[in-house]
């Protein structure tokens, strides 16, 4: 099979794409490396730096005989899109139509579309439901369900499934970045052996899902016919207060005592959203998802393989 993947050297187009191309299939990769790396895109992959905004050379893409196009490409960070507004826009909203016409053009019926639990904003009532008011409060949040509604305006005429995804933590994610990535940040400062600085209050809560549990849910839709026209909450189900994501993290790290800093706050950001995922595990059959320590343990233990020169400073 042959698959279009945006976004592929980012943190979750890389892992989905490398996973496509052990499976034995075609990948072709986009991505305008603005926050991707060169590095992440998987051997075996055909790589344009192509920006999502740009239809014109989008559009003259080789890709006919493509079978789905899984789109993973967007400004994913909530803390910066208020620096940046329109660069949200028009990558998350814009670019999305983009593609969306061009399957049209080339006839390709499957695409996957990736948003965010950040499309909720505020509910009371948790855990929260596909079926849940959609009330966005960060420029982030607004601009991925501006998204969704080109791609559910595009449902009569394409076999589509929506995503809304909840905070995703695990191997190759970039520990550099330490204003995108809950579980990422706080490693980042383990890694240049600082005080943890957490922005906001330590009763928050969120819903933590590990990067490979991701990657198989996206590969499992690829031929899950239940799927097509449907929203899922792509989540583990399971409230984690950052208290206690905090009190785990520094357990797996080996050293309990580790000094944290709360100060400060995120624009946007909510105090807690955890999210309802039976819709999920009865259309994919999915039971099981890997643990938070399990998760976190194997992430602590990749990012002490990294190279000391990789790490920079924060």
């Amino acid at each position: 099979m042959n698959y279009l993947v945006t976004g592929v050297a980012g943190f979750i187009g890389s892992a989905i794409a490398k996973k496509l191309i052990v499976l034995g299939n075609k990948v072709v990769g986009i991505d305008n490396l603005s926050t991707g790396k060169i590095d992440n895109i998987p051997h075996g992959v055909e790589f344009y730096k192509i920006d999502i905004n740009d239809y014109k050379k989008l559009s003259e893409l080789n890709i006919l005989n493509f079978d789905a196009i899984l789109h993973l490409a967007s400004q994913s960070s909530g803390e910066i899109s208020y620096e940046n507004p329109e660069y949200d826009l028009k990558t998350n909203a814009i670019g999305t139509f983009n593609l969306l016409k061009l399957c049209i053009k080339n006839n390709i019926s499957r695409f996957i579309y990736t948003s965010t639990v950040g499309v909720y904003g505020i509910h009371k009532n948790v855990p929260t439901l596909e079926s849940d008011e959609t009330l966005p409060i960060s420029y982030y949040g607004i601009s991925k369900l501006a998204g969704e509604h080109y791609v559910r305006n595009f449902m009569d005429r394409l076999d589509i499934t929506i995503f809304r995804l909840t905070n995703t933590y695990g191997p190759g994610q970039n520990i550099n970045n330490i204003r995108q990535g809950m579980v990422s940040i706080y490693l980042a400062y383990l890694l240049r052996n600082k005080e943890i600085h957490v922005k906001g209050s330590s009763d928050r809560y969120r819903d933590h899902i590990f990067i490979d549990d991701v990657v198989d849910i996206f590969i499992d839709s690829l031929s899950n016919s239940k799927s097509i026209g449907n929203i899922y909450n792509l989540s583990t189900g399971e409230k984690t207060t950052i208290k206690e994501l905090i009190s785990k993290l520094l357990s797996n790290w080996g050293d309990k005592k580790y000094p944290v800093k709360y100060e400060g706050n995120t624009p946007g950001d909510i105090f807690g959203i955890y999210l309802d995922n039976s819709n999920l595990k009865k259309d994919f059959d999915k039971k099981v998802f890997i643990s938070l320590d399990d998760g976190l343990n194997k992430f602590i233990n990749w990012s002490k393989t990294i190279q000391k020169e990789k790490i920079s400073e924060i």
